[in-house]
């Protein structure tokens, strides 16, 4: 979504088909495997958008567990209930991540996908997520390094004149830094979360990365590249996601570059090769981070939780 545009739920520009295509089934069953989400009865997904986590997820929970989705957006909410469609199982309700009107020690499993890169202060959220873990409960987050996926990888690298690429590195740089600098989040938020959640007391953290990787060869032909293609077509068409160019002007002044600067940089992006006729591996850098609550899981804990009288109805 443009940050200018009001009228656009946050990120949605982001949620079209691709985005179906962020993860390796075969790698979720181990990583359920290994942190033993078959064990959890109740769930939450913070910043839960329009379900693709939680569609993920509900299906690796124990037999009948319920799930509640939480996100800033009324419209993300009503598209997450459409899309996960779990009758009483599953619920949702529209809440900022951090201030949830969620009880204490409520869950099994607190996550999110994506989320923490958005806030300004995701220690805020992480607490959060914490406070309403039940003691030898899970946290889960899956969150980018995103300074990657903006540095001028490719097939075609070896071709650009270096002075291109390094300013295209440059532009990189700025661009993240100076999104967090006016408070917009920190896209490298993944490389800081094993620290936070050592920091706030959580247990046996873990840190695995994603296996899959987003190749780029023409002509396409796997749904994943179609999608990808078309989404990058999108992006560029509509002025949004990496194309906003006002957003990443004012992100790239705000990390220390020069107006002229900005204008070169964004002439190489523009100017690269459309998607259609690019090559690359597309490797990203997708961490999934885990921590434990200290403390046994307390006798009940998974069952269903009080609502706090002040607390907004879940849907």
């Amino acid at each position: 979504m443009s940050e200018h545009d009001s009228t656009r739920p946050h990120s949605s520009e982001y949620f079209g088909e691709e985005r179906n295509f962020f993860w390796n089934a075969d790698f979720l069953d181990l990583m359920a495997a290994r942190l033993a989400l078959g064990r959890v009865r109740r769930a939450a997904d913070l910043g839960c958008g329009v379900g693709h986590w939680s569609a993920l997820l509900l299906p690796r929970l124990a037999p009948g567990a319920s799930l509640v989705g939480i996100d800033r957006e009324p419209r993300h909410v009503a598209d997450y209930l459409a899309r996960l469609q779990g009758g009483g199982r599953v619920e949702a309700l529209t809440a900022d991540a951090r201030h949830l009107p969620l009880p204490d020690g409520a869950f099994d499993l607190a996550t999110c996908q994506t989320l923490l890169l958005h806030l300004p202060d995701p220690e805020a959220a992480l607490a959060e997520m914490i406070r309403i873990t039940a003691p030898g409960g899970l946290v889960l987050c899956a969150e980018p390094n995103n300074l990657v996926a903006r540095l001028p990888f490719g097939g075609a690298m070896v071709e650009e004149p270096p002075d291109r690429l390094v300013r295209r590195s440059e532009f990189a740089w700025r661009q993240v830094l100076g999104r967090a600098r006016r408070g917009k989040g920190a896209e490298y938020v993944g490389e800081l979360l094993p620290g936070l959640f050592a920091r706030l007391g959580l247990e046996d953290v873990k840190v695995w990365l994603s296996d899959k990787a987003h190749p780029h060869i023409p002509p396409f032909s796997s749904p994943a590249e179609i999608a990808m293609a078309a989404a990058w077509e999108r992006w560029r068409t509509e002025g949004v996601g990496p194309y906003e160019r006002a957003e990443i002007r004012d992100n790239v002044l705000a990390g220390g570059g020069s107006e002229s600067f900005f204008e070169a940089a964004w002439r190489d992006f523009v100017g690269e090769d459309a998607p259609g006729d690019a090559s690359a591996a597309g490797g990203v850098l997708l961490y999934l981070i885990a921590g434990r609550r200290p403390g046994r899981r307390r006798s009940g804990a998974s069952s269903a939780p009080e609502r706090r009288a002040n607390s907004a109805p879940l849907h």
